[in-house]
């Protein structure tokens, strides 16, 4: 028996199901998780999705009914703690679900994560279904629906594995980009996916606020290692006087990487007085999700983040300084 039978087994068992994915949740958990949920809904399931942080504007079409929820600890532990199974979805490192972890290890029944990012040795999954080689998590999930309910992938779920795919892959130009992940944009295009306008729901709806932020930040890149690695900080004083949200930084890692010469990009983003988000993104030459690790947070080699405590002052010349240690240790390796 396979995972996927496994996994639907659970599934079927259930009465009630918890959805969630990594905090700061980008187009792969989200596109996974919208995907998942039409098939529980085919199975007239009971389910909640319960995110740790906000759902970006530029996914809020994939969530018509408004079942995305923002974890609330008072109004969702209990349920959390007496839920029949947890799906964690595109999740990295199982600390990324913040709070709700520790409810969901209470739980004590059964967890399944379902991930193409690389897990550590300790992990806690009763089920894990986990493919470095995947280029997304919703290539995954539509794997599991294609075995277990394909009379069911209608248009809408291919929407959603269709972001899924697009966003972890930057749009089929990354190098993680597949065979299948090009045959599951042509399944969901000959479904009647209208693919040029999710590509505008996604990355064409920038704020002014955002634009004022990125214009903030080209001014003031830095350039370490002989212009290899680039890094930024964005302060709470440059999204005050940009105007701008949380949502308004996602990509910003994926333009500096951009720039020619430059293989590693790095964002260490001010959360609060005391706390810093750092993201990762490379090329290709350098595998960036040992760097990630380091600082307890998680990714694949090439896009990674963690959370850092610390005053920003003194988390961007630690991180930094541990970024260019690993960069060149890869580098004597690689001689």
């Amino acid at each position: 028996m396979n995972n996927w039978s496994k996994i639907h087994q659970e599934i079927v068992k259930a009465e009630s199901i918890l959805l969630t994915t990594h905090e700061n949740p980008d187009g792969d958990g989200i596109g996974s998780i919208a995907a998942l949920a039409h098939h529980l809904t085919n199975q007239d399931k009971k389910y909640r999705i319960l995110l740790t942080s906000e759902l970006p504007d530029e996914y809020k079409f994939l969530d018509p009914h408004n079942q995305f929820e923002i974890y609330d600890e008072e109004l969702h532990s209990d349920w959390v703690k007496n839920v029949d199974l947890s799906i964690l979805l595109d999740i990295g490192n199982y600390n990324r679900t913040g709070k709700m972890w520790e409810k969901i290890k209470q739980n004590g029944t059964v967890i399944v994560n379902i991930d193409h990012h690389p897990i550590r040795k300790e992990q806690p999954y009763d089920i894990n279904e986990t493919d470095i080689n995947a280029s997304a998590t919703g290539e995954l999930i539509y794997k599991y629906l294609n075995e277990i309910d394909p009379a069911n992938l209608s248009v809408q779920t291919y929407e959603a594995i269709y972001v899924a795919i697009m966003t972890d892959t930057g749009s089929f130009s990354y190098n993680n980009t597949n065979i299948l992940c090009h045959k599951i944009a042509a399944k969901a295009i000959e479904a009647g996916v209208d693919t040029a306008k999710v590509h505008q729901n996604v990355y064409g709806s920038s704020s002014k606020a955002r634009i004022k932020l990125l214009a903030a930040i080209a001014d003031n890149l830095q350039y370490e290692y002989d212009g290899k690695l680039v890094w930024f900080q964005i302060t709470r004083a440059m999204m005050k006087k940009a105007q701008a949200s949380h949502e308004d930084v996602d990509g910003f890692t994926d333009f500096a990487r951009a720039i020619k010469g430059v293989e590693v990009s790095l964002m260490v983003f001010e959360k609060s007085e005391r706390t810093c988000r750092i993201n990762f993104r490379s090329k290709g030459n350098y595998s960036i999700n040992e760097i990630a690790q380091f600082f307890n947070g998680g990714g694949h080699a090439f896009a990674a983040g963690a959370v850092v405590s610390g005053k920003i002052a003194n988390v961007v010349p630690k991180v930094v300084s541990k970024t260019i240690e690993i960069l060149s240790a890869q580098d004597e390796v690689a001689k």
